[in-house]
């Protein structure tokens, strides 16, 4: 029986999310998890793939279980996974699917990025210069110059969505972008150019410029992967997922002159970061095991 489980992982404890010989990745904690239950002897198969370092909040993978696993869906196969998988991979929906479910063929999927986080960010941000900066990456573009070359396939992408992600109280948190599928570093690239334009590192002819087909190769930067996250997926052969946050991420410290106090204090809001993120994980395995 083919079971598709909904779950989210801290990136900063694997090397990806994709299975690396001699190497600590979600995929492969996933797969020794069922290997302990004597499931899924053909593997665990992966909808989105994800660097070292980025977060999960939400990703799907599909894998086998025996027939008698049907009625203790989805709380108990919940409880076999969470009880050996680490804490920081945490597997909060379960549900059976066909046989002919692809789960990498998701429908569409959300990233946000925490620009706050970022050393160079300038508090303060004006909102209509910052969805200024946004609206330009809106729409289908060439992002070859966004993306980390792995093979030849094509870099025409259309980004459905991307928005400001604001506190309650109108803080600008970063930003959340909408697309059927990204290119490798593709959100990172953005995210780093984004604040490249409102520190005026670069221009915005420059940029509209380097999203155009057979554009100059122009690098801008790649932001760090840690304060990236894998926020939402949607698959047509899969239940609607919650979307919305439990809560807002806890408000930064103010950064020093000094640059080794400011690694230090990065250090600090990384923590700060990875606890929110648990509390959000822990809320949506709540939520299922409550129903």
């Amino acid at each position: 029986m083919k079971v598709a489980i909904t779950f989210s992982y801290l990136g900063d404890e694997f090397h990806g999310s994709q299975i690396q010989p001699s190497l600590r990745t979600v995929q492969g904690e996933l797969e020794k998890a069922c290997r302990r239950l004597k499931w899924s002897p053909n593997g665990v198969k992966i909808s989105s793939r994800t660097d070292a370092g980025v977060n999960a909040r939400m990703n799907f993978a599909i894998i086998d279980v025996p027939e008698g696993i049907r009625n203790d869906l989805p709380k108990g196969l919940l409880k076999g996974l969470n009880d050996i998988l680490p804490s920081s991979i945490c597997v909060y929906d379960a549900e059976e699917v066909s046989n002919n479910c692809n789960i990498r063929n998701a429908k569409m999927r959300i990233y946000r990025y925490r620009m706050e986080l970022l050393e160079n960010w300038k508090k303060n941000i004006d909102l209509e210069e910052f969805n200024k900066a946004l609206n330009i990456f809106l729409g289908e573009h060439d992002f070859s110059n966004f993306y980390k070359k792995e093979d030849e396939r094509s870099t025409i992408r259309i980004i459905e969505e991307i928005s400001p992600w604001i506190s309650s109280e109108n803080r600008i948190i970063g930003f959340e972008i909408k697309s059927k599928g990204f290119l490798w570093n593709q959100v990172r690239r953005i995210a780093n150019c984004i604040n490249g334009l409102l520190n005026h590192d670069f221009s915005e002819k420059e940029v509209i410029k380097s999203l155009k087909v057979g554009s100059a190769k122009t690098d801008f930067g790649l932001a760090p992967s840690r304060w990236l996250t894998l926020w939402h997926l949607e698959h047509n052969d899969l239940t609607q997922k919650l979307k919305n946050s439990f809560s807002e991420p806890p408000e930064v410290n103010d950064l020093e002159n000094d640059r080794r106090i400011n690694s230090i204090m990065i250090e600090v809001e990384s923590k700060k970061h990875h606890a929110w993120l648990q509390f959000e994980f822990s809320q949506m395995l709540k939520l299922k095991l409550e129903n």
